[in-house]
């Protein structure tokens, strides 16, 4: 059959031509009811198969939205599932780092020395503990403790730990230098001595303006039978204060600024030490010195003992700065006649006696001769 439009073929049954789909109008070959309901029948058909296309199509869109939302999903989960394990390595490196430097004794001590340098001293204390747990005997970690307990006022606590430190390791001059440091600023000078008596000799060295050495005395001790002059050799800008009884001297003692003169018989005691510019004291140096002055020779007497026909003239020599004390036909004393020259022998039969007595009171033995002179 042709449609009477465009002249395309069609089958029986079609209600539209299905090339330029005009309305196909059909001649009845029976009554028009049946062909009413045949072309309902058709249009029905049609309405189905239309619905049933369409449905598919819906059908084939959900499944094709279904498959696209699974593999968004599991894209989302293969994502999810790469984040939480890039989370989770980096979690861990995170970690790693941390419990690396929290048991880094390096990395606690240049925090601790970072926050006291920006005054954080209680944070400083925080850091520097903890390299202390790392290593209990570190010189510079314990040194470092103790100038922060001094920014925070507890000298007593810095004080303690110093003193250790140089116990543990004599050879520390920062340790040292802190001590002195605190030491000068509160004006404990005997014990910045003690302190440097049992340094090193290096260690003395490094901090000399902090040491006094004891200083030599010219004469050591001993029994002298003269006079002595005692002499310091001292350095310059350093003061020397001494006793001469035994006493321990100060520095309100007498201060030694020429030579000490020990000119009478006696025991000396001599005590001394030194102070430098700083006010550091040395040791205590003593020695005793015993003076025994012996005592001047006996006068010469002439002429000599003799029976005499005339009065000859009695002549008495002695050392040089000595007095000289005669009697006749008595022990003479200092109170006796001062001898000033010759002396005329006197007539008749007599001991001449005479002593000689030096500047310092000491007196010879006795002297004498017998004259016997008749005129």
């Amino acid at each position: 059959m042709k449609c009477r439009n465009c002249g395309a073929e069609y089958e029986e049954g079609n209600l539209f031509c299905p090339k330029c789909g005009k309305e196909i109008q059909w001649v009845p070959e029976y009554n028009t009811l049946e062909t009413l309901i045949r072309q309902k029948e058709l249009q029905e058909q049609e309405k189905k198969k239309k619905e049933m296309e369409a449905q598919k199509e819906r059908e084939r869109l959900q499944k094709k939205a279904e498959q696209e939302r699974k593999k968004k999903k599991k894209k989302r989960m293969i994502l999810a599932g790469t984040t939480a394990t890039a989370v989770i390595a980096v979690g861990a490196g995170l970690f790693f780092v941390y419990q690396t430097q929290l048991h880094s004794f390096d990395f606690q001590m240049a925090q601790a020395e970072t926050k006291f340098s920006n005054k954080v001293y209680s944070e400083a204390l925080k850091y520097v503990e903890r390299a202390l747990a790392l290593n209990p005997e570190s010189a510079e970690a314990n040194i470092l403790e103790a100038k922060i307990y001094l920014k925070e006022g507890n000298e007593e606590a810095a004080l303690s730990i110093l003193l250790s430190v140089t116990e543990s390791h004599p050879d520390s001059t920062n340790a040292y230098g802190e001590l002195l440091r605190l030491y000068e600023k509160n004006e404990e000078y005997e014990k910045i001595r003690e302190l440097m008596n049992g340094a090193s000799d290096s260690m003395k060295a490094k901090y000399q303006t902090y040491v006094c050495e004891l200083p030599s005395v010219s004469k050591a001790g001993g029994s002298y039978s003269e006079e002595l002059e005692l002499r310091f050799d001292i350095p310059l800008g350093t003061r020397v204060y001494y006793t001469l009884d035994g006493s321990t001297p100060d520095s309100t003692s007498q201060e030694y600024e020429d030579a000490i003169l020990l000119d009478e018989e006696g025991t000396y005691k001599l005590k001394y030490f030194a102070c430098n510019e700083k006010g550091i004291p040395s040791e205590i140096g003593e020695e005793a010195y015993q003076l025994t002055f012996q005592a001047p020779q006996k006068p010469q007497i002439a002429p000599p003992s003799d029976k005499y026909e005339y009065a000859a003239e009695i002549i008495v020599t002695a050392e040089d700065d000595c007095d000289i004390y005669y009697a006749f036909d008595a022990e003479p004393t200092i109170e006796s006649e001062k001898y000033i020259g010759p002396i005329t022998m006197p007539e008749g039969e007599h001991t001449f006696s005479a002593i000689a007595v030096d500047s310092r009171g000491k007196v010879s033995q006795i002297s004498s001769a017998i004259y016997v002179f008749y005129g």
